[in-house]
């Protein structure tokens, strides 16, 4: 197991279970929806990525797509794990043993969630507003697939926003990481950064070629790191250029140098490279 991979599990295990025990504290899982959004499960899926988001970042990883699936599997458990650490506390406070509960405790816990959440909507509604028992069920059960789903949404773009992976709006996907390219070559990177811009996509092919031949040597204390995210349909991308340099003690800085948003027509020109 890699580095970045070993990081990602420790951090997102830790973020997770911190979540889920703050959530239960505050009561996060049974928040009221607020204009459709279920605030509190919003609020666990964003803490939930931010150990995932840790590891990204530290690890300077930029193939967020495995990661932000891996966050999301995390949201969901501290979602559900504040629900778990709810009903132990229910059981305790009812002074019976916490033991493997049977499937009738679990029914009428499930039956009290789906309660509650018929009981959050309803209140939103004016008074003369009745629904019978078997749609207030159906409401209820809505809500709580809302909250899930909306768990699984606010992780997935609470990671891209915290590692910096854009979003297409058109497409409704987030960008996908298409290469990494570290090179020594400096001069190399800027033609080729100067190519792309000037929709010269034969010459950005011919320049990114002798990008690549730069390869980074062990002794080399600088050069230049192209990361380059793009939206797999219309083709539009993100391209971060950064410096790199040797520090003390083996470690590597990395500093940001430029970032370039393309539309769907230069992001065609830079796919041709």
């Amino acid at each position: 197991m890699s580095v970045s991979a070993t990081l990602t599990v420790v951090l997102a295990t830790l973020s997770s279970v911190i979540t889920a025990y703050v959530a239960h504290l505050i009561s996060l899982p049974h928040f009221h929806l607020l204009g459709g959004i279920p605030v509190g499960s919003v609020l666990i899926g964003t803490a939930a990525a931010t150990g995932v988001a840790m590891a990204v970042r530290l690890t300077s990883n930029y193939d967020v797509a495995g990661f932000r699936m891996f966050a999301q599997l995390g949201g969901v458990t501290a979602y559900l794990g504040a629900m778990l650490l709810d009903y132990v506390a229910g059981e305790m406070r009812g002074h019976r043993a916490v033991a493997v509960p049977d499937a009738l405790t679990v029914l009428n816990y499930v039956r009290v969630l789906v309660e509650q959440g018929a009981a959050s909507i309803t209140a939103q509604l004016p008074e003369s507003i009745k629904f019978p028992p078997g749609v207030a069920v159906w409401l209820g059960v809505v809500r709580l697939f809302i909250e899930v789903l909306g768990t699984v949404v606010a992780t997935g773009w609470a990671i891209s926003y915290l590692t910096g992976v854009p979003f297409c709006w058109r497409n409704r996907r987030f960008y996908e990481l298409k290469d990494v390219v570290e090179s020594s070559n400096v001069g190399a990177v800027r033609e080729w950064e100067m190519a792309i811009n000037q929709r010269r996509p034969i010459e950005a092919r011919a320049l990114l070629a002798r990008v690549r031949t730069g390869k980074v040597a062990p002794y080399e204390r600088s050069w230049v790191r192209i990361a380059i995210h793009q939206c797999p349909i219309c083709l539009a991308a993100r391209v971060r250029i950064e410096k790199r340099r040797r520090a003390a003690f083996g470690r590597v800085r990395t500093s940001p140098a430029d970032e370039l948003q393309f539309d769907a027509v230069k992001g065609s020109a830079l796919l041709a490279t």
